[in-house]
């Protein structure tokens, strides 16, 4: 970028900010028209900032900034609206979906859907929805919204709808076919379990384990070898029972 460009009073989340010399902080905010930014927050960390209290997660902002290249400066910075009220579980499920916004995510690509599901998340979380079945959904509709999306409409080989006692093999380039054989039958899934995710009916154990199992390793597939610090402990939120 060898423009100056100058956004003002745009909606946005922080989703991360770290220290940055003596006195300002680096901090990553997703929004609706220009996708995560990163811009220096200067002399937010001073005691007498403003800007400080406001640069938190989970707080629905209003931000302005100019920038010629990749990191901005920030300008103004105002409260949108109250804080997301989030505890226990919620706030930890919100984190991670920080972390996974963080980590799929590419500065500068604007992308409306992401920042609409990942505000939508929040609201859930915060009315304290079940914490597994809305981080599973919020999982498909993030990969879809970044063009990951999964195929879970027809087996992929043979064009056929999904049979709800059909055992399906998944495939993550094409999609789910049916099991040839018995020894690819434990990996596999139930056709109810595939139609459970995508009609968003994740109502019973078993539905919801199963697409944790398939997300997750949907989700490796695009973060690669650096695991998520946050997704241990929402493992246990999930172990703990299916109802949270």
């Amino acid at each position: 970028m060898s423009e100056r460009e100058e956004v003002l009073l745009q909606p946005g989340f922080v989703l991360h900010h770290r220290p940055f010399r003596n006195t300002s902080q680096l901090v990553d905010i997703i929004t609706p028209e220009y996708g995560r930014i990163g811009v220096v927050a200067q002399g937010s960390r001073r005691p007498q900032s403003g800007s400080r209290a406001l640069l938190q997660p989970f707080a629905p902002l209003r931000v302005s900034w100019v920038r010629r290249s990749e990191l901005g400066r920030l300008t103004q910075i105002e409260a949108a609206a109250p804080p997301f009220e989030l505890r226990g579980d919620g706030l930890m499920g919100a984190f991670y979906v920080n972390e996974l916004v963080l980590r799929l995510s590419v500065r500068g690509d604007p992308n409306s859907e992401v920042y609409s599901c990942y505000s939508a998340c929040l609201a859930r979380l915060a009315d304290q929805v079940s914490v597994a079945r809305t981080l599973r959904f919020f999982e498909l509709s993030l990969l879809r919204a970044l063009g990951y999306g999964l195929e879970l409409e027809c087996d992929a080989r043979t064009g056929e709808p999904l049979r709800p006692d059909g055992r399906y093999v998944f495939e993550y380039d094409s999609g789910p076919r049916i099991a040839a054989s018995v020894g690819e039958e434990p990996g596999a899934y139930w056709g109810r379990e595939l139609i459970a995710l995508r009609s968003g009916q994740l109502d019973d154990r078993d539905s919801l384990r199963a697409a944790r199992r398939l997300l997750g390793r949907a989700l490796d597939v695009y973060l690669g070898d650096r695991p998520l610090k946050s997704r241990a402990v929402l493992k246990e939120i999930v172990e703990r029972g299916f109802e949270r």
